[in-house]
């Protein structure tokens, strides 16, 4: 292999994020090695199908030498942090870890770590913005996960000179124009879940409506997945070009509630959906809003598709799913 030719791993590869940040990055010339429990195939793609926290992952690190390194696997449902609690701070925590360790011993000097909106709490700004230096408080396990695994790679940098970026990625959602979608089976994210509802004909439950919101519903900045794997892509570049390390938010800067989700995917689909409200769950967030000036400033990145290409490639995904069913 070409020297010239620069490397990536991905852990989570296989999943709906990581896919379309491997595909970002084999499109850019990359050669793209995907550490991930399951296999998954992709053009350009070199697949080492292990735990984040297996042995074997050194051997890998030390093996192919890549430039940077992108944690993107990790237990990522809100409700499951609730009552898996275990899991969720042993996939996300101690693999994380155990990475981290992995990647000093083999020299690793670029890290970018997918963390969450889900670190903060409740906005102290008149729009309900989060700017990346408001105060983490997490009301969930998996929130208090991501903040936990950004101060270990805060304090891991620091000792062993490692380039970090902490990407805190808001409500990522919709396809590759149907491809690289959403895959988790059961599905565990509302615009999934909302979408195969309204296809198949069923009840969407609207997990409450009393929110301290203009229609009382919970608040959402769904992000594209090809924009955040494009901020991934930019994040890699930047950290080549320079040794700054930090936190940066990567969101649509335009949410929407869960009701005008509801109509947008009545629109497009040109039919009603039957709901069904219930009272709202613990650990859902009021609202989410990110605030993208430095990622605007620093990685030159903002997004570039609307809630409308969102839900439309959402529906694509889920039609090439569904089609027994359709």
């Amino acid at each position: 292999m070409s020297k010239d030719i620069r490397s990536v791993v991905v852990t989570g590869g296989s999943g709906f994020i990581g896919s379309n940040v491997c595909k970002t990055f084999v499109d850019s010339g990359w050669n793209v090695i995907n550490i991930d429990k399951r296999k998954r195939e992709m053009d350009g793609v070199t697949q080492y199908p292990f735990e984040v926290d297996n042995k074997q992952v050194q051997g890998i690190l030390k093996l192919i030498k890549p430039d940077i390194v992108i944690h993107i696997a990790a237990n990522n449902s809100v409700p499951d942090s609730l009552v898996n609690t275990r899991v969720t701070y042993t996939d996300n925590v101690g693999a994380t870890l155990s990475l981290l360790n992995n990647c000093v011993d083999a020299g690793i000097k670029n890290f970018i770590f997918a963390s969450s909106s889900s670190v903060y709490g409740t906005s102290i700004h008149e729009d309900g913005s989060f700017k990346e230096t408001d105060p983490t408080s997490p009301i969930n396990p998996y929130g208090r996960t991501k903040v936990m695994c950004e101060k270990i790679i805060e304090d891991y940098a620091r000792t062993y000179g490692i380039n970090y970026t902490n990407l805190r990625l808001f409500n990522v959602a919709g396809s590759n124009n149907g491809k690289f979608g959403y895959q988790k089976d059961p599905l565990k994210h509302v615009l999934p879940i909302l979408v195969q509802k309204a296809l198949l004909g069923e009840t969407f439950t609207i997990n409450g409506n009393d929110y301290a919101t203009p229609d009382g519903t919970p608040v959402r900045d769904y992000t594209h997945v090809v924009d955040v794997a494009k901020a991934f892509h930019n994040t890699g570049y930047f950290m080549l070009d320079t040794s700054l390390s930090g936190t940066i938010n990567i969101g649509n800067n335009n949410p929407v509630s869960l009701l005008e989700l509801i109509k947008e995917v009545e629109t497009q689909l040109e039919k009603p959906i039957h709901t069904l409200v219930t009272q709202s769950r613990l650990g859902d967030m009021v609202q989410t809003h990110a605030d993208i000036t430095v990622a605007e400033k620093i990685l030159g990145w903002s997004p570039e598709l609307t809630i409308s290409d969102i839900v439309a490639d959402e529906i694509r995904w889920q039609k090439t799913k569904l089609k027994k069913f359709l």
